[in-house]
């Protein structure tokens, strides 16, 4: 910048952005280094993907095509396993996600807040009864809303 905030125009430059046509100005530095090619990131990542892909090229594709099998659909050897038969399937708990007592609170615990009886899951925390982080027992663990469970805490 020069003079009260006005650019210097000896040091800028005009182009125009090889993907969208716009005019733009970049610093002549830039130019010089062989930058100032596209007014913005998006356009240049634009006109990367269309003109330098590999997986255009005939040769990538065919090499990507022999060196990976099709596991789409009923390809796939986890197709249609439910339930006990999941890969992911633990306890009757896979769907819960969390820390163990938070798992097993969702599986086990009526899924609303003991004092106040909120039933938002993004607003409920498991609650240790006595106190002790360590004790994840199904007795020792109750829902409270985020509200109750400061309440409580403190």
């Amino acid at each position: 910048m020069g003079i009260l905030g006005q650019k210097d125009p000896s040091k800028w430059e005009k182009r125009i952005c090889m993907q969208c046509n716009k005019e733009f100005e970049v610093r002549k530095i830039y130019v010089n280094r062989g930058g100032g090619k596209f007014c913005s990131i998006s356009c240049a990542t634009t006109y990367r993907n269309i003109h330098n892909n590999p997986t255009k090229c005939p040769k990538v594709r065919k090499k990507i095509s022999e060196n990976h099998a099709n596991v789409s659909g009923k390809n796939n050897p986890m197709y249609g396993r439910k339930g006990v038969y999941a890969p992911s399937y633990i306890d009757g708990r896979s769907k819960f996600t969390g820390e163990v007592y938070r798992r097993k609170a969702l599986a086990n615990l009526p899924h609303k807040c003991k004092l106040c009886g909120e039933e938002n899951l993004l607003k409920l925390d498991v609650h240790h009864i006595d106190g002790n982080n360590k004790n994840n027992k199904l007795n020792n663990l109750v829902f409270l809303c985020k509200k109750c469970h400061i309440n409580v805490a403190h």
